[in-house]
């Protein structure tokens, strides 16, 4: 009765994702029935404890017990021999050994349909999916799932079609194909959240965390999402990189204006003020945030000073903006070089970035897949896009060439969407864009250009006329100049 209660702790330690815990109780079943030479379950303790080293990413604890379960010889039965063939699919997985991974998936779901050992066939035809969809063979990953489904409804269990309806949305993703992701993804998350899952079985971590990014994106779940991702500790996945809603501690905003927060709150600084720190942030972010130089940072921070002491100030200044960040993982300095860490900082330039970059592979797309997407990627482009990098800093040469790049790739690539829109016959929303880009960027006049020639375009003379007075009256009023030969040459254009 002892061994049993602690295999029902363990089981329930293992399902909640409390892996150290679960661990922590089988060993204690393990120790409890060697004291008193009762062995028969065993087996079940050291599989319980070496898929909770699994879950934990132990490869060597999941080793040991592996090696522990195989001993046993005879005593293993045919049974426990279809659960040790999956659990050595998942560390061959871990490993990233994907040949072996296959052969004891195979193995696995074999032994299980030949004694009708329904969760871990389930299980194991649900690895099998990942593996194959990661192999590009979406066929052979959907045709696992199926089976896996049908098991699940067979045994009317929840807990399995959890694993199995995230399976199918992660198969979808890996395929590119966002859209038939959603359904299983909305369904399998929903009922995540009603079980109050922790944990999902089977599925991997990383693919677990590519289905959350989405998730995120797509609005579906946000508030269940965020407890799992932090329950699991699911680092954020590269397309989670313009995911503000990833629940990293940090956040660093530097268009239309610099913010830093931690944890939603702004960060609170010393009677004295942000000063160097800052300084030192706001330079790392306009260099690109990863990989920088500290004698770059260092030329830029204190410019008309020698090297030695510029190089000591610097360290004295990052010192000072790793106590305001109050965790030393934020900022990584290896081979002289400073980094922003992506898994614990979101900073908005790296997401402006990563949706210019898919904005143009969506305008290669053919029309009818690509304007909902162009849709959805511009709207979140101009939500991000707030205004230009640091615009009341001026002075820092880093900060002006970084404004001026991001303010380019901002127009050349909205300026393609808005054309894009023209010519497939939605001007009114390629008119929307230039509008809102202005909103953003008041003193880009280039935006103000473009909407002038979209509305000399469809004959709207008055609307292009008016375009240019604001124009004029914004750089009068701002920077006491006037429109540029480019833009005034549109305006006579229109005047003729």
């Amino acid at each position: 009765m002892r061994v049993a209660v602690e295999i029902a702790s363990a089981l329930g330690q293992l399902l909640d994702g409390s892996h150290g815990a679960a661990a922590s109780a089988a060993r204690e079943g393990l120790a409890y029935a060697g004291s008193e030479g009762v062995h028969a379950y065993d087996e079940w303790l050291r599989a319980i404890a070496a898929a909770a080293a699994l879950g934990a990413g132990d490869r060597e604890g999941a080793r040991v017990e592996l090696r522990a379960l195989e001993d046993a010889g005879p005593r293993l039965r045919r049974g426990d021999r279809a659960f040790v063939h999956y659990l050595k699919c998942w560390l061959a997985a871990l490993d990233g050994d994907a040949a072996a991974t296959g052969r004891e998936a195979k193995l696995a779901v074999a032994v299980a349909v030949e004694l009708g050992i329904p969760w871990v066939e389930c299980f194991a035809r649900v690895a099998a999916a990942q593996l194959l969809a990661a192999e590009g063979d979406r066929r052979g990953a959907e045709a696992q799932i199926r089976g896996a489904e049908v098991i699940a409804e067979r045994v009317k269990s929840p807990l399995l079609r959890v694993p199995t309806q995230l399976a199918a949305a992660c198969a979808a993703i890996l395929a590119h194909d966002e859209d038939a992701a959603i359904a299983p993804l909305r369904a399998g998350f929903a009922l995540a959240r009603e079980l109050g899952l922790r944990y999902v079985a089977a599925v991997r971590p990383q693919l677990l965390a590519e289905a959350c990014a989405l998730a995120f994106r797509k609005g579906i779940e946000p508030e269940y999402v965020r407890t799992l991702v932090r329950a699991r500790r699911l680092p954020p996945p590269p397309s989670a990189l313009r995911v503000k809603q990833w629940p990293r501690p940090f956040q660093v905003s530097a268009l239309g204006g610099f913010t830093l927060l931690r944890e939603s709150a702004p960060v609170e600084f010393s009677s004295k003020g942000p000063g160097r720190p800052m300084e030192l942030l706001k330079v790392l972010v306009a260099l690109g945030g990863q990989n920088v130089r500290s004698d770059q940072l260092a030329d830029a921070l204190w410019p008309r000073v020698d090297a030695d002491y510029a190089h000591k100030s610097f360290t004295t200044t990052l010192h000072r903006l790793r106590r305001i960040f109050d965790d030393d993982d934020a900022l990584t300095l290896r081979d002289t070089r400073l980094s922003l860490e992506p898994r614990l900082v979101w900073v908005d330039t790296w997401a402006l970035e990563q949706l210019l970059t898919e904005l143009e592979g969506a305008l290669r797309e053919p029309r009818a897949r690509a304007e909902p997407d162009l849709r959805a990627l511009t709207d979140e482009a101009l939500a991000l896009y707030r205004g230009p990098f640091l615009p009341d800093e001026s002075e820092q040469p880093s900060y002006i060439a970084c404004r001026e790049q991001l303010r380019g790739k901002v127009l050349r690539c909205l300026s393609r969407v808005a054309r894009w829109w023209e010519d497939n016959g939605t001007p009114d929303a390629a008119v929307d864009c230039y509008l809102r880009c202005i909103d953003a960027d008041g003193l880009c006049e280039a935006f103000y250009r473009n909407l002038m020639q979209c509305h000399q375009r469809r004959g709207e003379r008055a609307e292009a006329l008016a375009t240019y007075e604001r124009l004029r009256m914004v750089l009068s009023t701002r920077l006491k100049i006037m429109p540029s030969p480019e833009s005034q040459a549109v305006y006579t254009a229109l005047l003729s």
